[in-house]
């Protein structure tokens, strides 16, 4: 995060994953770390990201039976094209108020932090 650029901020969220401890994500962000900065439309910017607690954001789709979803993603620095995330077998949580509001209710949050 040290670019030039300024750093999104918002709150801290931990990384789920299986017993196992496998990694599904083809090398994604939770490959590498044990924390998330959830950053976003509802997000106070508490905490600043780092390489240690990258920086996603709450994404919020339509099913097909048009119930809304919801999944994180990797932030895309400005500038650089967004790739196509999947599910990479990793949830994200916080226990922080905020983040269940963004999310829309209370539970973990599948990250999409996989790529091809």
């Amino acid at each position: 995060m040290s670019n030039g650029t300024t750093a999104p901020k918002g709150i801290t969220a931990l990384i789920y994953r299986d017993a196992l401890g496998t990694d599904f994500s083809n090398r994604g962000i939770s490959a590498h770390v044990m924390e998330v900065t959830v950053t976003g439309e509802g997000i106070d910017p508490v905490f600043e990201a780092t390489d240690e607690r990258p920086a996603v954001r709450l994404v919020k789709n339509e099913n097909f039976n048009r119930e809304t979803v919801v999944h994180a993603e990797p932030v895309t620095p400005a500038g650089e094209p967004a790739p196509w995330y999947m599910f990479g077998g990793t949830f994200i949580f916080s226990s922080d108020a905020q983040f269940r509001r963004a999310a829309g209710h209370y539970g973990a949050v599948p990250l999409h932090d996989r790529r091809e």
